[in-house]
């Protein structure tokens, strides 16, 4: 009998159409507790290294964890693990909504998908049951239009849809999977991959259920959760959702601002989530069994930015295309988030690039001649919408842009390295590592899927949000230093945040329920509840951290199996440089090896490579690893 899970890891061979469902060991499975952990350790084990992320060989794994679908109020999430076409890194691509816990609800814990379909495909899942369908009909159609198509085409709008738009099916290097009509699965460029395979889609539906060990204790682990959720000490958050950070962050100097020149927008309240929610806002939207409701659904009902109804924007988005590309015009953002959404596009990636080509075009890197005319000036909106098109498109201006940052800066030669703001590949968010936190500079450089704010964890939490989320009795450092300090405490803390948000990971929940303190956040000690009262495991806090710590190091040595080291610990050199005006004048990042030093020593890993030792791969019982790290 299972418990907390469905127990089951479904095979798809698009090249051959074939199924295979297999029963999860259920020794295995707890080492990784499930989610990303478990797949970390398929995709290293079936996957070899260098195996190109756009090819048949390519594996994708779409997790879901013990809590995914549960009465747990952060159980609404589910991640799609692969190898990044833009990165050449691990990466992971979370999503909200209801297609984890559906998943779920048809009987598959895990979807293990391989090969290239011969022509157009979907993949629908329904209790148990699986079909390939052809796509042709799909393909060239939007997400809201294939969405649509399939509700009518298996009549039931019931069912859950993550598809791909134009974006994935043109090879765009950072398109999204775009799931439940809004909700993406964003970063890193998922897909491409799909798209790369011929699969347009997969549909999910189940009437199943998740079973309960212990009933009783799990509902009074849950009651316990909403109770210390009522104290949670970010309440901008289910309040007005993530655009409520717009007018803090700049009030700080830490909204980046020009492709990250500055970190201070003159017109920010133009665009700030009072504005939004004041002129623009439907209604607020929940995740599977959320209380936050952080999500916002938007339209601009006329002019020139007429948008139907759509999720979002989020606060990356508004950024990203806002004021990080000098736009003030909220109308013109909410358009821009609207397009990322139907053409399946990364909105951060879409606009970090657009931003960078802004930057490039001032400097006189990119002339009218590349751009046919397009003036690529900070602040004009029309040229940014007329991009995403061209972005979807692959054409034109558009398929430069759709390569990604790194290798835009590449073929324009070394002048242009400046303005290309991305580790390893993968463009930064919007969150400003010189004056925001100087943990969060350590997680850029050092994230398995580059530059990210969220994958483990918001690095954050602890200098800025002054809060310990848990993590104090373990050892974490406290008090916090002040943001602009950088010994090595700093890269020690890493270590604690890194792991307090791999649980969440490993255990498929959303990362925004575990900020706070005890009593204002479900802590690991509270999980460590949750979790053994829902699959009867009696787990403790020290083996949530110790399955974390697993997780982790398995990721960082997938990067090095693809050739990835320490020398790749590195941010812009943007950030070495002072902000050069605003509440945040003169910071900057002046000391990450110190941090790094501190971190990899916290980690038990090689200083000089930045690797895991054999030592502590064994420890974390990961001898498999050993002789290709």
């Amino acid at each position: 009998m299972w418990y907390g899970f469905a127990g089951k890891l479904l095979r798809v061979n698009l090249t051959d159409r074939e199924f295979k469902v297999e029963e999860l060991d259920k020794d295995e499975l707890r080492k990784y507790i499930g989610c990303v952990g478990y797949a970390a350790q398929l995709l290293y084990k079936e996957m070899p290294g260098g195996t190109d992320p756009l090819s048949p060989e390519a594996k994708v794994v779409i997790a879901t964890g013990p809590v995914t679908g549960t009465l747990c109020p952060s159980g609404g999430s589910y991640e799609v693990c692969y190898k990044s076409p833009l990165s050449g890194t691990w990466n992971q691509a979370r999503s909200g909504g209801a297609f984890g816990p559906k998943l779920k609800y048809a009987g598959f814990d895990f979807v293990v998908i391989d090969g290239k379909a011969t022509e157009p495909t979907y993949l629908y899942i329904h209790d148990g049951q699986v079909e390939l369908k052809p796509a042709k009909h799909l393909w060239g159609l939007n997400v809201e239009e294939t969405t649509d198509s399939l509700v009518r085409e298996l009549g039931d709008p019931e069912i859950s849809v993550a598809t791909i738009g134009q974006a994935g099916e043109n090879g765009v290097l950072y398109a999204a999977l775009i799931n439940d009509r809004g909700r993406a699965a964003g970063r890193g460029g998922i897909g491409a991959v799909f798209g790369s395979k011929n699969l347009k889609a997969i549909v999910v539906k189940g009437s199943g259920g998740v079973k309960v060990a212990k009933p009783e204790e799990f509902k009074k682990a849950i009651d316990k959760a909403e109770q210390w959720l009522n104290n949670y000490p970010l309440g901008s958050i289910p309040a007005m959702g993530t655009i409520g950070l717009v007018s803090l962050n700049n009030s700080l100097g830490i909204l980046p601002t020009k492709n990250f020149q500055t970190t201070h927008f003159e017109n920010a309240d133009q665009v700030s989530g009072e504005t939004f929610n004041r002129k623009y806002q439907i209604k607020r939207r929940a995740c599977y069994g959320c209380s936050f409701a952080c999500g916002r659904y938007s339209s601009v009902e006329n002019g020139k930015y007429s948008t139907p109804p759509m999720e979002g924007p989020e606060y990356e988005t508004v950024d990203m295309l806002g004021p990080n590309c000098g736009i003030d015009d909220l109308e013109a953002i909410i358009k821009g988030n609207y397009l990322c959404n139907i053409y399946g596009l990364d909105s951060v990636s879409t606009g970090m690039s657009i931003s960078f080509a802004m930057e490039c075009y001032e400097k006189g890197l990119i002339t009218d001649k590349e751009t046919e005319g397009l003036p690529l000036l900070w602040g004009n909106a029309e040229v940014m919408l007329q991009l995403i098109e061209k972005i979807a498109n692959n054409e034109g201006i558009g398929a430069f842009l759709a390569q990604g940052v790194k290798r835009m800066a590449e073929q324009l030669g070394p002048n242009a390295e400046e303005a290309a703001i991305h580790v390893k590949g993968l463009e930064l968010p919007a969150h400003e590592p010189r004056s925001e936190s100087k943990v969060l500079s350590i997680q850029y450089a050092t994230s398995p899927r580059g530059a990210c704010h969220m994958h483990p964890n918001w690095a954050s939490t602890w200098d800025f949000g002054q809060l310990d989320c848990g993590m104090k009795e373990f050892g974490m450092p406290w008090p916090p230093k002040e943001i602009q300090d950088e010994s090595p405490v700093k890269g020690t803390v890493y270590k604690y945040v890194a792991l307090q948000g791999e649980i969440s990971e490993i255990l498929g929940a959303c990362i925004f329920h575990s900020w706070g303190t005890e009593g204002s956040c479900i802590t690991p000690q509270l999980y460590a509840e949750i979790v053994s009262a829902l699959t009867g495991w009696e787990v403790t806090t020290e083996e949530l951290l110790k399955a974390a710590e697993r997780s982790w190091n398995l990721k960082r040595v997938f990067n090095a199996r693809e050739g990835f080291t320490r020398k790749d610990d590195k941010l812009p050199k943007r950030f070495n440089q002072a902000i050069p005006d605003g509440p945040a004048a003169g910071a900057k990042v002046d000391n990450l090896d110190t941090m790094l030093d501190a971190y990899y020593e916290a980690m038990g890993w090689d200083k000089n490579t930045g690797l895991p030792t054999a030592e502590k791969l064994k420890e974390l019982e990961l001898n498999y690893t050993i002789s290709s790290n």
